[in-house]
């Protein structure tokens, strides 16, 4: 039987800014600079914040994946600009800033390595607008070498926690039951039980649980002993 570990990547494994403050950062870029006044830009940096905040309330009610090529369309759309080149553009120097600045936590390494030396499938699964985003920072830091495949909502359309979101993850691992680990108590544990998987709340930051642990460290030791928590 296969042994399986699926895992969260933002806030989990690696982290750093959000796409907004992302996004802030490519309009400062020269590539973009070079195309748009000063008050093109900041009516461009308050579009995108309008339009990403409408669309993750959105994403949040519907459990869907809403791409950044429509999220930077329509905050174009709102300050009456239809350069599709320059859209392109944006995506591009925003994509390669985002995967720039991914960190990952110190024990996110140690955690994968030790997974894949034991013979589990690993396979991250990340709500995330454009699957480069997760690929890509993975490879930049190292980690993809301990990874057998990556979920992402923008390729399936769903986000966590929509049921078909973890089928789909144990489908790609070619398993038939799994742990789930997570930093996101609706997204990492609540939605994986509800299809029967365990799960392991890392406590990162915020909310923790009766039984959430405060590393990937401890989380290992739970998966390695098999203690699995089947509810919160």
């Amino acid at each position: 039987m296969r042994r399986c570990v699926l895992v969260d990547l933002g806030g989990t494994l690696i982290y750093g800014p959000s796409i907004r403050e992302v996004f802030d950062e490519a309009l400062q870029s020269d590539e973009i600079r070079s195309r748009l006044d000063d008050s093109s830009i900041a009516k461009l940096r308050g579009s995108f914040r309008e339009v990403y905040g409408g669309l993750k309330a959105i994403k949040r009610g519907l459990l869907i994946e809403v791409g950044l090529d429509t999220t930077i369309r329509l905050a174009l759309k709102e300050v009456s600009i239809t350069d599709g080149q320059l859209m392109k553009d944006l995506k591009e120097v925003l994509l390669k800033l985002y995967v720039q600045e991914r960190k990952a936590y110190d024990d996110a390494r140690p955690f994968l390595e030790e997974l894949k030396g034991s013979g589990f499938v690993v396979v991250v699964v990340s709500n995330i607008p454009e699957h480069d985003m997760a690929v890509d920072s993975l490879d930049r830091l190292g980690l993809s070498d301990y990874v057998d495949g990556v979920v992402t909502s923008a390729r399936l359309g769903l986000r966590k926690p929509h049921p078909l979101v973890y089928l789909k993850a144990l489908e790609k691992a070619r398993a038939s039951n799994a742990v789930f680990v997570g930093d996101s108590v609706e997204n990492d544990v609540l939605g994986p039980l509800s299809v029967g998987i365990p799960a392991i709340h890392v406590a990162r930051s915020g909310v923790t649980l009766k039984r959430s642990v405060s590393s990937l460290s401890d989380a290992l030791d739970i998966i390695l002993t098999g203690c699995f928590a089947v509810d919160v």
